[in-house]
């Protein structure tokens, strides 16, 4: 962390031992705050339950759009559509349509990012 903020180590380790917000020079507080933002960490602002941070999503790669894609698949060969109409069809036909859905969707981002340049 102090390399990526470009701060000294001790620097770091000062503002790591403040009780409650960190103390230190805004310049060197913004730099962490900007090391930990290009990681993928966002800052969350106060909503009723306190400020907070949470972890950016991380683009799904190639081969996890494939397995995903592929799960979805399986889904659809296994849900029955056909035999008299009752709930149960029909909550299979809606599942059979939103598996499709979603494998259409999954489909058309893994074309988009194997045609990327990289």
């Amino acid at each position: 962390m102090a390399q990526r903020s470009k701060i000294s180590v001790q620097t770091l380790r000062r503002m790591e031992a403040a009780e409650g917000a960190p103390n230190g020079y805004a310049n060197n507080i913004f730099a962490v705050i900007a090391a930990l933002v290009s990681a993928g960490v966002i800052f969350i602002d106060e909503n009723g339950e306190g400020p907070g941070v949470r972890l950016k999503k991380r683009p799904l790669a190639v081969a996890e759009i494939t397995e995903k894609i592929e799960a979805l698949d399986q889904t659809i060969a296994t849900l029955n559509v056909e035999g008299e109409p009752s709930p149960e069809t029909g909550m299979n036909q809606l599942r059979k349509a939103l598996a499709k859905n979603q494998r259409t969707k999954l489909k058309n981002r893994r074309a988009m990012k194997s045609a990327k340049p990289k």
